[in-house]
Formats: structure tokens, sequence, C-alpha cells
């Protein structure tokens, strides 16, 4: 066998082993809440707000995310309409007294681009560069070129229940019926719970949002190389 029919080998031996790689680090969904729109109502804000998540077992390494916003304001007029996507930690201090734990938002995980916002209800999906998180953390956005007025703010968009979701308490999966809401800008601390009531027809703070994950670079790059090398050996064996 001359030496360019061994490269020849080789290099299709890799290419399969990429190839494999490839297929295993397909995203899966580890959040979904995009079912159960609730039109009633939007909440508009002007503070950084958002929702503490429960991901369903499997990868952490965050490739996409989706959320769905709606914007109350006149592009004419708000030509600096815009949003911030961030992630946090939530390994701050804890809300709740008694036995009772939530812990606030603190570590900051990754921050999108400033993003120009549409009028209108409007999905975004934004792609995250790995962000390694761990099973329970919170997304935030906070709108900038508005008011927060009336006819000239930004809301998110309500859903509940989530469909995929680590188990929690009382049968619900991925989040439960409260978001977070930093009342001081200035303050990191400042992070306070947020609902909407308690009664049975009063809407959940829940907001529609979708997590896609992969696998860690390093286990793509052992599965590429193993199955090349199982390749090369099945190949040596045969000839």
């Amino acid at each position: 066998m001359g030496l360019s029919s061994r490269w020849l080998i080789f290099g299709g031996v890799i290419g399969a082993g990429l190839a494999a790689g490839s297929v295993f680090a397909q995203a899966q969904l580890v959040y979904d809440n995009t079912s159960h729109v609730d039109n009633r109502v939007i909440y508009r804000s002007s503070h950084e707000y958002g929702d503490d998540i429960y991901l369903a077992p499997g990868y952490r390494e965050v490739s996409k995310f989706t959320f769905q916003y709606y914007g109350d304001f006149d592009p004419v007029i708000s030509t600096a309409a815009a949003f911030q996507v961030r992630f946090y930690a939530n390994d701050g201090a804890d809300a709740l007294p008694g036995s009772q734990t939530a812990l606030k938002p603190s570590s900051l995980l990754w921050a999108s681009a400033v993003t120009p916002m549409l009028p209108g209800a409007t999905i975004a999906n934004l792609d995250v560069p790995l962000i390694d998180v761990p099973g329970e953390f919170t997304w935030t956005v906070q709108f900038s070129g508005v008011t927060g007025s009336l006819g000239n703010a930004a809301g998110l968009t309500l859903s509940d229940p989530p469909t995929i979701g680590a188990p929690l308490a009382n049968g619900r999966f991925g989040s439960y019926w409260d978001a977070w809401i930093k009342n001081d800008p200035n303050k990191s601390d400042s992070w306070s719970l947020l609902n909407f009531g308690f009664g049975a027809n009063d809407p959940h703070a829940n907001f529609y949002a979708r997590v896609e994950a992969v696998p860690e670079p390093s286990t793509w790059v052992l599965f590429s190389a193993g199955s090349a090398l199982l390749l090369a050996r099945s190949r040596r064996k045969r000839s």
C-alpha cells in the first residue's frame, strides 16, 4: 500500500470519527416553557427581572437560549429600544425567612450583547457560547431605551407550566410560581421575589423560555478520537 493510500484511509477514519462526534454533540432540550402561553398579562418593567429555572438531567453547556417579549412602543420614537439577557448562579443571600430557602441571583455567568428590540410579540433566539451552568440558575432580561410606562415599555411573555425541566415539589417541573426582580440597578444584592398574586385565577410568574445544551467540548474530542482509533484498528484487522 502506498503512502497516499494510507493517508486517504487515515483521513477517512478521522472524518468518520468527527462525524460521529458531531452527531453525539447534538443539542439537548433541558428546559422548555413555551407550550402554555398566557396572553392575559404582559408584565412590563424598567427593572432587570427574570426567572429561576431548574434544568432536566442532561447536558449543561448552554448553546442556545430562546425567550419571548412584547414591545409596547413606537419604533420611530423609541429608536434605542434594546434588551440584554443575563444568566446568574443562585448563590447569593437567602431571600426567605425561616426554613424555606430562596437564594438570590448573584454570580454572573453570562451576558448577551445589547440587542435592538422590535415592537409587538417577538421570539428571540440567542446563540450562547457554550456557557457551563448549574442545574438551577436565573435568567433575566434588562430592557433599555424605553421608560417602562404604558405605550413606551417592553415585557416578558408569561407561560406556565413548563413541560421540560427538573421535577420539583407538588408535581411541578422546571420552575416555581415566582420570579426575581432587581430593585436597585446599583446594588447587586437588591433582588427580591416577584409574584402576581396567589388566587386560583392569578397568573404565575413564569416566562416563555427554552434552553438547549450540549456536552462539554472535551467530551466531543474524546468521542471523536475514540471513534477514529476503533475504526483504525478495524481497518488494520481486515488488511
